[in-house]
């Protein structure tokens, strides 16, 4: 494949100054009839290619430049007389190229056995970042690279725990992005889990006013102040049992209708959150290495007295949460 100017990334001077290069070695092998031009001239365009690899893009002139005053002026190609000559100029370049892909090749291998023969600690920490860059590029299997990264990044964590081996800064951040990325999800997951429950209370009630306002001229919610005064006949006559027990859940909520539904949840989903992490924390101050262990490197810190602190305070506050909700349930019933 011939490669052209915008293949190799040639700035405009750089592309300008190939392409003369290259229409002076076909002139000078003009009069070599034996010889393939265009052979020759793939061989040079490949060969500059492999040069500039590394060079910065687009190519300026002056790093061309110094790839062609290698190769020597263009008029030596059609100098001798020999056709072998260019035969064994040919063979050279592509010794040359051969070479760059062995060494390339070689810089690969290097890397593979470094991933699946180098020392375990820095190997399952490349393997660790190295699926985890691929579930974030690809996105389609991030749940998977995600769980696998997580679990090579926890096993290279221990065993340079049990060599007592000092990670260090280079390895740490190979390895804790997918640790806390996962211990951050399920410490959210177990402490926010209670509101839900707020989000479904606040979804019944907001049914409840829906249902409450189809019994009234025009469907509009009555005032708090509406709610508890008594009902007329005709609205006793003519509303359902639901909606009559609808009536009586919003009048007492102790706020206008329109904010009923967000006091029902956030009344539930208060009491829901302190009962839970006065069990959170109950469980945390008897079993604190397990809490450690789960939500690594988050919680590394945690001690049973945090544990005990969050059961009690929760505990306090359980408390009103209770007698209100016994009320209420009272009321209802």
């Amino acid at each position: 494949m011939t490669l052209t100017p915008a293949d190799l990334d040639l700035s405009p001077p750089a592309a300008a100054r190939l392409e003369e290069y290259l229409g002076q070695v076909r002139g000078a092998l003009a009069g070599a009839p034996d010889v393939s031009a265009g052979d020759i001239e793939s061989d040079l365009r490949e060969h500059v290619a492999n040069e500039l690899s590394a060079a910065p893009k687009p190519v300026a002139l002056a790093a061309l430049s110094a790839v062609l005053e290698q190769l020597g002026p263009p008029a030596q190609w059609g100098a001798a007389p020999d056709p072998a000559a260019f035969h064994g100029v040919r063979h050279l370049l592509r010794e040359h190229l051969r070479g760059a892909r062995t060494a390339a090749a070689a810089g690969a291998r290097r890397v593979r056995l470094t991933l699946w023969s180098g020392p375990e600690d820095w190997r399952l920490a490349y393997l660790s970042f190295g699926v985890l860059a691929v579930g974030l590029v690809t996105m389609v299997v991030f749940p998977l690279a995600l769980l696998l990264s997580y679990l090579l990044s926890r096993a290279g964590i221990a065993h340079a725990r049990e060599r007592g081996i000092d990670l260090g800064a280079g390895r740490k951040w190979l390895l804790y992005p997918p640790v806390v990325l996962v211990s951050a999800t399920l410490l959210l997951a177990a402490v926010m889990w209670p509101v839900a429950l707020g989000l479904v209370a606040g979804a019944q009630v907001e049914q409840a006013q829906w249902r409450l306002a189809q019994s009234y001229e025009p469907h509009a919610l009555p005032s708090l102040e509406e709610l508890r005064a008594p009902p007329s006949d005709r609205w006793l006559t003519s509303a359902s049992r639901q909606q009559k027990e609808d009536r009586k859940l919003l009048m007492m909520i102790p706020v206008a209708p329109d904010l009923a539904q967000i006091a029902a949840g956030l009344f539930a989903g208060a009491g829901a959150a302190a009962f839970w992490w006065m069990v959170l924390g109950a469980a945390g101050a008897n079993f604190p290495g397990a809490v450690r262990a789960t939500f690594f490197p988050l919680c590394n810190r945690f001690e049973p007295h945090h544990g005990t602190w969050l059961a009690v305070v929760c505990f306090l506050l359980l408390l009103p949460w209770l007698a209100a909700a016994r009320e209420f349930v009272a009321a209802l019933l």
